[in-house]
Parts: C-alpha cells; structure tokens; sequence
C-alpha cells in the first residue's frame, strides 16, 4: 500500500482476491463524515472515494481506506433513533433466534452494537455480548442490553480475553457493518473460530444490485470500504469452509441483503425445519443465477451508472439554486453519513440550505463537515416553514412523509434526490 497523506492508504489490489484493481469512477476528495462546532475546522483531511471493481472475485471497492479511528471512535449513528431500523433489527434479532437451536446460556455475539438495540430483542436466557469501537455508545449499551460490551474493534482474540472466552457462539450478528472491513479474510476466520459448530452467523448490508438499480450513489462513503453482491460474498466465504444458507433481499438503506451463514460441517437439521431448508436453498440459487445476468463484473455497468447519477446530481442542483434565486428557503432533512456524502459530491453548502433538520440532540449546534450546514431540531425547522426540505435519508421518505404531515400540508414540499429527483407535496 502507498501512503497518499497522513494515516490514509491507497490499495491497487482487491481485498478478497489479491488481483489488480480497475478503476471505475470517482466522487472526487470529500471530507470523512462527522458534525463540527461552528467555527472549528475539520480535523481529517479529504480522502478520495475512488470506486474499483475486481472482476475475478466480483467485489467492488474503494481505492482509499481513511483512518479507522476517525470513522468509528466517535459514531453519530445511532440504530433506534429511526423507527423503521429499530423494528429491522428486531426481526433480525428474533429470526436468528427461531431460526437455530439454542438453549439457557447459550451465546450470542453483535458485532458492531451500536447503542444495544439489537441486543435489546435478544433472549434474557442467552449471555449477549456487544463489540463496538465507539466510546460514545459504550455505556448506553452497556447498562441496558448486554452482559459484556467490548469497547473496541472485533478480534477472536480480544473475545479470548474475556470472561466467556471458553464458550462458542450460538449466534453472531454483522449488522451494516461487514462492508467496513480492511481485511475481510481476517475477519472471516476470527468469526469462524468463535462460532459453535452448529451456529448461525447473520449479516446484513447493502446490496450492490439495488444500489445499481436506486442510484443510490449516497451508499458509497469512507466507511464502506466494500459494495458485495451474494456471488463476492460467496467468493470469500468459500475461502473459510463457510456455506450461505439463505439469503433474504430487503428494501433497508435503499436496498438490503440478509445472509446466513454456517460452518461446512453444521448438521443442517440444527436450522429452520426442512421446508424452510428447502426454500432457503432456491433464494441463494435464484439470486445467484440473477446476479450473473446483470453484467456485476462489466465495467460499462458502472460507467452507465455514473452517467446516471451525474444526471441526478445536475437535477438537483439545478432546481435548488433556482428555487434560492426566487428567494425560497430550503432546509434538509436528516443530518446523516450518507448524507454528508450527497452534500459534498453536490456541492450544496450553507449559502443554498439553510439548515438542517435532525432528531438525534447529540447534533444539535453543530455542522455538517465540509458544507457548514447548522443542524437543528426538526420542531425548529417546522417553526421556520421552509419551502421545501432536500430529504438526506431518501430510502425512509413514507416515514418521513408520515411524521411530517403539518409541514405538507401547510404548503412545504419534500426534495427527493434518489432513486429519481421528484418534488412531493400533500396529497
């Protein structure tokens, strides 16, 4: 790897496969996302999003990797601060819990625990333990929903560390976190040594298809290091003696999959019963069989998708800096990572959006990194009556529309970047 600045590296081979990298397109130098004080000046420097794709092994990837710590130590996400995410992860949770044997005392292990709120559907009678690397989460989720937090980085060997080293897991869950990896392989095979021989391992993330299919080119960000489809994902899990059980698509994040994941050697009578087997093995067969339809490993797909988005983005940009020129107020709505991303690669700053609206308080006074955006509660933006609202989080907007009622039908309308600009109204 070659350093380009201080703690940030350049990859020129794939992560999973070793192979050379083909560049594919960029969304140019863009600060890490974060929300500063006003007057404070960004503390990281700009890192590029370059987007790559390795055709043997089909993952697309950043060139970049910025510094972990910048990223995860102080995480503004917080999983129940939405409702939709917070009834995801219940499903996710309960599911994996119907879906494998398990008894009094059994483990299981969230990778990534955000504030606990997948811990908080987890059976009392299973020992719940959380990783998560953020400092501002720890004590939140440590209180309410777990018997350990790790306040660090996963590692097999920080989990032999603690007071559960001489047990397995029954269940581990990766929630919208496995895409963040430097190193997969590593990973892979330290949840494989702490996963019991009949245990289920569940990931959910972004799936590249739908990402594709939305233009949901917000999705690409520092954090997410790798953009996996089932087939990229099959790639590397078959390096590690692990199988895909099933596979579920979801409509999360603009576009989501679930994995299941086992050992090799599991006996397959310990998951589900034999009809849900039975259709869990045509889910990955049908969605394998469809990827190789969509030409994941063609450069021309992303070169089409880049044209496309480049449309989405003039669009936007265009009716916002006229609407301005007529004097309207816009606001944005959601103050968020991929948020940050659609700021920056638009060039929408605080002399064309006003503010922006936010429901977590933690962000309330500061500003969105890079386009100096004041956040504010979503009540002051109601007080405001903005004209329109420039929607950050698009993928939540039937929620949005639902808990904003008063502001439509007082006249305020909703900016919808993606999957197609559209401006709504009260109807």
């Amino acid at each position: 790897m070659k350093k380009i600045q201080a703690s940030t590296k350049e990859r020129k081979t794939c992560r999973i496969s070793g192979e050379k990298l083909i560049p594919l397109f960029s969304l140019g130098e863009l600060f890490v996302s974060d929300f500063i004080a006003d007057g404070v000046s960004p503390q990281q420097k700009k890192v590029e999003l370059q987007f790559c794709l390795a055709p043997k092994s089909g993952l697309v990837q950043l060139a970049h990797s910025a510094p972990v710590d910048d990223m995860y130590r102080n995480y503004w996400y917080r999983s129940g601060t939405n409702t939709a995410m917070k009834g995801e992860l219940r499903q996710i949770a309960e599911s994996a819990q119907a879906l494998v044997r398990h008894e009094r005392g059994d483990l299981f292990v969230d990778i990534g625990c955000n504030d606990g709120t997948l811990l908080s559907f987890v059976d009392t009678t299973m020992v719940r333990v959380g990783f998560d690397p953020a400092k501002n989460n720890f004590k939140e989720a440590s209180k309410k929903y777990a018997n350990l937090i790790i306040n660090d980085y996963f590692t097999a060997a920080s989990f032999l560390k603690s007071r559960f080293k001489n047990k397995k897991a029954k269940i581990i869950t990766s929630i919208a976190m496995f895409y963040d990896l430097e190193d997969p392989h590593a990973f892979v095979e330290d949840v494989k040594s702490i996963l019991d021989t009949e245990g289920l391992w569940v990931i959910q993330m972004s799936y590249l298809p739908l990402m594709l299919q939305q233009l949901a080119f917000d999705n690409i960000c520092h954090e997410h290091l790798e953009y996996y489809s089932l087939s990229s994902l099959k790639f590397l899990l078959d390096k590690h003696g692990l199988v895909i059980v099933d596979c579920q698509l979801n409509d999360i994040n603009g576009g989501s999959f679930r994995i299941y994941i086992r050992k090799q050697e599991a006996n397959p009578i310990t998951f589900a019963n034999a009809p849900w087997r039975d259709v869990a093995r045509y889910r990955v067969a049908s969605i394998l069989s469809h990827e190789e339809k969509l030409k994941l490993k063609d450069v021309q797909t992303y070169k089409e998708f880049y044209f496309q988005i480049e449309l989405l983005k003039k669009k936007t940009v265009s009716f916002i800096k006229k609407e301005k020129a007529k004097g309207k107020k816009i606001w944005a709505y959601g103050a968020s990572t991929k948020g940050n991303t659609l700021l920056q690669w638009f060039g929408l700053d605080h002399t064309l959006i006003d503010g922006v609206a936010e429901r977590q308080s933690t962000k309330y006074g500061l500003k969105t990194i890079g386009t100096n955006i004041p956040i504010y509660s979503e009540s002051v933006m109601r007080d405001a009556k903005p004209d329109y609202a420039l929607v950050l989080p698009w993928h939540f907007i039937e929620e949005f529309q639902r808990r904003e009622q008063d502001f439509l039908k007082s006249g305020g309308k909703f900016i919808v970047p993606c999957p197609q600009f559209e401006i709504l109204s009260y109807s």
